[in-house]
């Protein structure tokens, strides 16, 4: 269960004092600290960036309300839990995407309802930060998205992890094609598309070549210019032309010119039994 980290804002010291206290009787909350008006609020909302703040409206100074749509105008992602005594506001506060909406005096009943909802919605966002993680982890040690890799997975029979990482899916129109990363020698970027060149053939990827760079092993594939990336292994020679650059001979002699900033990687990474 997640730790909801919650600022309490309230001109009423008692007020504050009393929810705090409620509030610590959930053992998925922790109470950041409480303020006595809207300014103080928003400074402690941008020191600590609480994910809740259970907020008056009616207060000297700012209103509740009117630190509600500042946040929402600067696109702030706390959730706002409204806590009043009038019941008129009620439909003006969802105006601002209010989470929730206690009137005063709430059951503890209420309050509970108040705290499952917001746990639930929580561990969605938990999910959604973990998602991502496992997103960028895939890419980093198999090369393939997730969506990628899914799909290796449901077209694959007696294949381990181990060959699933030798392999990249990728998607061509409205079709997955599943590329060794071994066949492939070098990938080019041709405006909005990208030129994925293997031993056999070229497949034309709608894709950017940052996105490449990010799901690849930059030691096996790095980029050797603005629109190009090529695979190590395949790289035979390396040689200085007149105008200061280089260029890459791979197999299948092809050549593909490498950048002056990116020469001293390939000099790193190439295979040591291959000379220039």
């Amino acid at each position: 269960m997640s730790n909801i980290q919650v600022l309490i804002v309230d001109d009423e010291p008692l007020a504050r004092e009393g929810l705090a206290l409620r509030l610590s009787e959930f053992s998925e909350i922790s109470v950041l600290g409480s303020c006595k008006n809207a300014t103080q609020a928003y400074d402690m909302l941008m020191l600590n960036q609480p994910e809740v703040v259970f907020l008056d409206i009616e207060m000297p100074g700012q209103t509740g309300l009117e630190l509600a749509q500042q946040l929402r105008e600067e696109g702030h992602p706390t959730k706002i839990v409204f806590v009043t005594a009038f019941r008129e506001f009620a439909v003006k506060a969802f105006d601002f995407d209010a989470f929730d909406y206690l009137l005063k005096p709430f059951s503890d009943e209420r309050l509970k309802e108040c705290i499952d909802k917001l746990s639930s919605a929580s561990d969605v966002t938990d999910t959604v930060r973990q998602h991502k993680k496992l997103g960028a982890l895939l890419n980093r040690k198999t090369g393939n998205s997730i969506d990628s890799f899914m799909h290796s997975l449901e077209v694959s029979h007696n294949e381990d992890l181990h060959e699933l990482r030798q392999i990249i899916s990728l998607k061509s129109g409205s079709q997955w094609i599943r590329v060794k990363l071994d066949d492939i020698v070098w990938i080019e970027a041709a405006g909005d598309y990208m030129c994925v060149h293997t031993n056999s053939e070229t497949h034309i990827i709608r894709k950017t070549l940052k996105q490449f760079e990010e799901e690849l092993d930059s030691v096996h594939f790095p980029r050797v210019s603005r629109s190009a990336i090529i695979n190590i292994t395949k790289l035979s020679t390396l040689t200085p032309n007149s105008n200061g650059e280089y260029v890459a001979q791979l197999s299948n002699e092809i050549q593909v010119k490498v950048g002056r900033k990116y020469k001293f990687s390939i000099d790193e990474l190439r295979p040591q039994t291959k000379g220039v």
